[in-house]
């Protein structure tokens, strides 16, 4: 069990260094290599903090009940918002991550700095909130997948990319735009949406079939309707569109919406899941020997509203 969360943590964690890489190298090549790596600074103080923190919270006398529950809970809204937007991708509505032009609208928003010995306060902000967000979510990764009992090898997995990452960012000194980005999203949001099931459903007093074994079924699950998914949504689409990209937003407003953002994309889905789980919990409280049922009423929600919600996006344009 140990080896895959740590292989799952070091490719979702993978997936936020290689985003935050290409944020640090625009900052540092457009404003000097002191302002990013003082951001960079600043920002892996804050996520240390943050950690600190959240480690106080876990180890004082919360139930252990609810702990794992709310790590399913946040884990399954992650997961599911990462497996909405891949299977969009794949299916050719909605365009492609592309880290060669983000880093290219990240260098012409900042311009080039005049050579001064002072510190760039907007290449350190840059460097600094990229790095902050995307290590944010590094920890809902870790500590969702780590659950209560892995939160090392989860940890060890998450570090190791980033050494993986820097390193080879350090050398090249270019964003990673060959690392197949999309093809590991989709395995990491299919990956993530059968945690965070399995941890929601075993808060909830589901005694899944096998323990951990039936984390293989509910990914082998998630797989095959998604691939599903995505062949309904290629025969649905008629036009060569993509959604839009967000214009320039107010940084306050930007970091919000990054925030609510990692576990929130689509506010229906979101509150599908939280109904099923009550629902759940519900059946699980009053019917006797409903686990199976719960399961399965659980399981096949999710895929019903993650559908909905993916056929509402494939409409919107």
């Amino acid at each position: 069990m140990n080896i895959v969360v740590a292989a799952a943590a070091f490719v979702a964690a993978g997936v936020e260094w290689v985003e935050a890489l290409t944020i640090v190298l625009a900052a540092g090549i457009t404003r000097g290599w002191r302002s990013a790596l003082t951001g960079v600074g600043f920002a892996v103080i804050a996520v240390a903090l943050l950690i600190v923190g959240l480690g106080a919270a876990v180890e004082s006398s919360v139930a252990l009940t609810a702990v794992r529950t709310a790590i399913g809970v946040l884990l399954l809204l992650f997961g599911l918002k990462w497996l909405r937007k891949a299977i969009l991708r794949s299916s050719g509505h909605l365009g492609l991550h592309d880290e060669d032009a983000i880093y290219r609208r990240t260098t012409e928003r900042l311009g080039v700095r005049g050579e001064t010995g002072s510190l760039d306060w907007s290449g350190v902000a840059t460097a600094g909130m990229g790095v902050f967000l995307e290590g944010l979510e590094v920890v809902v990764i870790v500590v969702a997948l780590g659950g209560l009992n892995s939160i090392g090898a989860a940890a060890a997995g998450a570090i190791a990319s980033l050494i993986v990452v820097a390193g080879i960012g350090a050398a090249l000194r270019a964003p990673l735009s060959r690392v197949p980005e999309n093809a590991l999203k989709y395995v990491v949001g299919i990956m993530l949406t059968s945690f965070g099931t399995f941890f929601a459903g075993e808060g909830l007093g589901l005694r899944w079939w096998h323990a951990d074994l039936s984390i293989l079924v509910l990914i082998a699950c998630y797989l095959v309707v998604s691939v599903a998914f995505v062949a309904l949504l290629r025969v649905r689409k008629t036009g060569g569109w993509t959604l839009p990209l967000a214009g320039p937003r107010h940084r306050v407003a930007e970091v919000w919406e990054e925030i609510w953002g990692l576990f929130v994309e689509d506010g229906a889905l979101a509150l599908g899941a939280l109904v099923l789980l009550l629902g759940a919990a519900l059946l699980l409280a009053h019917v006797a020997g409903a686990s199976l049922l719960a399961a399965g009423i659980l399981v096949i929600g999710i895929l019903v509203f993650l559908g909905a919600a993916l056929l509402r996006a494939s409409a919107a344009h």
